[in-house]
């Protein structure tokens, strides 16, 4: 006796559940073919929905960055959370309680809260800021600022890494913090919302910020400014901490320029904070106090390379 593993059926027409049977019953003609070919079908149909969803959902998004957001309707909103928000979390009761752009435009932080249940202020901060900042497109028609281009997984992957501080990606990735948010932090939220205890380290982040301010948030000149020192020993204001690992070798301190990887020391802090200096970026680099002519030699290079800048 074993397990059938197809179903049995009747004269009449009824299907059984598989039983214990005989070794020797035969299958059904036909019973795996049109098994297979319903399961199939299914399969063919769910992926056909899906993939109409997708379409759908794709052509909302494109309204919500062709239209006005006054006139943005539930299921643009929608799609605006879920892809270009990227909070799919939220996009459910807010399409659910929010049926157009205008009430969008006037829900307040307590409406967030209370109303849609977002209890993350960092998040309610991002949706304000990217509201606003839609209400500004629509009023002047000069589109949305530069700081929208900077999305989460920029931000997370791409910019803490150039400012030295890669070990802060997931609790910035949690937060969900973009271009729009990044440039609103302060040393509070570093310390309260984003876990960085360190001072030097939200000295870092907090200045690394005042550059993409100084530059209004353009990545595109960023990074030009940036291909144009990186051969160069010229415009420290926009090196990476890679670019400055990269000078310290060049000065001839290799052995303790891997000392800079995650220790948040990029450009923007060496010119801007005005208590960096020789000491301590020696201090960071791990060279011994009694290294007096390393020392000499490094506060030397710094000053040659600071001083244009300051």
């Amino acid at each position: 006796m074993h397990q059938c593993r197809w179903p049995l059926v009747s004269d009449d027409g009824i299907t059984f559940l598989p039983h214990k049977c005989p070794s020797g019953v035969k299958r059904p003609a036909g019973a795996e073919q049109s098994v297979d070919s319903d399961s199939q079908s299914s399969v063919a149909q769910q992926s056909l929905s899906d993939g109409e969803d997708h379409l759908e959902r794709l052509q909302q998004v494109e309204l919500s960055r062709a239209l006005p957001i006054s006139v943005w309707k539930a299921a643009t909103i929608h799609a605006w959370l879920d892809v270009v928000m990227a909070m799919p979390m939220y996009s459910r009761t807010c399409t659910d309680n929010v049926k157009s752009g205008k009430v969008l435009l006037g829900l307040t932080d307590e409406d967030l809260e209370l109303g849609l249940g977002i209890n993350n202020p960092l998040h309610r901060r991002k949706l304000r800021l990217a509201i606003e900042d839609y209400r500004q497109a629509e009023q002047n028609g000069q589109g949305l600022c530069k700081a929208s281009e900077m999305d989460t997984h920029w931000v997370c992957k791409v910019w803490l890494g150039e400012v030295g501080l890669p070990q802060y990606g997931q609790a910035f990735q949690s937060q969900l913090v973009d271009g729009r948010t990044l440039g609103s932090l302060t040393r509070r939220d570093l310390e309260n919302l984003l876990t960085v205890s360190d001072q030097q380290h939200q000295n870092s982040l907090l200045l690394a910020i005042q550059l993409l301010h100084i530059l209004n948030f353009d990545r595109e000149a960023l990074q030009m400014r940036r291909s144009q020192c990186e051969e160069k020993s010229v415009d420290p204001l926009v090196w990476t901490t890679q670019r400055v690992i990269k000078w310290i070798r060049d000065i001839d301190l290799k052995e303790f320029a891997d000392s800079l990887l995650n220790s948040g020391v990029h450009g923007a802090l060496m010119v801007m904070d005005p208590s960096f200096n020789a000491d301590s970026l020696a201090k960071t680099l791990g060279i011994p106090t009694h290294r007096h002519m390393l020392l000499r030699h490094l506060h030397e290079e710094l000053n040659t390379l600071l001083s244009p800048a300051r």
